[in-house]
C-alpha cells in the first residue's frame, strides 16, 4: 500500500503543484497582463507609426505628459514581465513532467521548493531578455535588439522572446552555458 505525501512532488500528486505553478506564472505576468488591458482602451488608441529596419511598427503616441511616461514604463516593465512568467512556467513544467515521467520520483519537493525553482527560471528568463536585449547573441532565431522596446508591438518577435525564456527556465542548464560560452568569447578577445 502506497502513502500519499500531500505536501511532496510526486507521479500521483501533480495537481497542487501544476495550481501553484500557474498562479505564480500570473503574478509574475500581472504587469504584461496590464498592460495589453490599457493598450485595449480608447484612450490609448493614439498610435504612431515607426519604421524599424523596414517595418512599420504601430505604437502608442508618445506625448511628453505624465501619463505618456507611465505607459512607456509599463510597455517595458510587461516586456520583462512576460519573460519571467515563461520562465518560471518552463521551469516549473520541467520539474513536473519529470515528476510524472518518473516511476520512482526520489527528489522530495515541496511547493514552496517549487516557487523557488519557477523564481530561477524566471532569472534565467531575465538574464537571456538581457542578453538579447544587449545583442551579445543574435541571428533569425533571436529576437531583435533594435525591436527590443517595441516587442510587445511585434508578434512574431515577441513569440521568439517568450519561447526562448520558456526555455531558459525548462533547460536548466541552457542559460548558465551561454555565460560560460560569453565569458570563454571574452576571455579569448582579451588574449588577442
Amino acid at each position: 500500500m502506497k502513502t500519499l505525501h500531500f505536501g511532496l512532488l510526486g507521479k500521483e500528486n501533480t495537481g497542487p503543484f501544476i495550481v501553484t505553478a500557474i498562479l505564480y506564472s500570473i503574478i509574475l505576468c500581472l504587469p504584461f497582463i496590464y498592460f495589453l488591458y490599457l493598450k485595449g482602451l480608447p484612450h490609448y488608441s493614439n498610435h504612431e507609426n515607426i519604421d524599424v529596419d523596414g517595418k512599420t511598427i504601430v505604437v502608442k503616441d508618445w506625448r511628453d505628459d505624465a501619463e505618456s511616461r507611465q505607459f512607456k514604463l509599463l510597455t517595458r516593465a510587461s516586456i520583462f514581465s512576460a519573460a519571467l512568467s515563461f520562465g518560471a512556467l518552463g521551469a516549473a513544467v520541467s520539474l513536473i513532467t519529470r515528476a510524472r515521467r518518473l516511476s520512482v520520483f526520489d527528489h522530495k519537493i515541496t511547493i514552496r521548493e517549487l516557487i523557488s525553482i519557477q523564481t530561477i527560471g524566471a532569472v534565467f528568463a531575465f538574464i537571456l531578455s538581457l542578453i538579447f536585449m544587449g545583442e551579445m547573441i543574435g541571428g533569425t532565431l533571436f529576437p531583435n535588439a533594435d525591436e527590443f522596446y517595441y516587442i510587445v508591438y511585434i508578434p512574431a518577435a515577441l513569440a521568439k522572446l517568450l519561447v526562448w525564456s520558456f526555455l531558459a527556465g525548462f533547460a536548466e542548464r541552457f542559460v548558465p552555458n551561454i555565460l560560460e560560452n560569453l565569458t570563454k568569447l571574452k576571455d579569448e578577445n582579451g588574449e588577442s
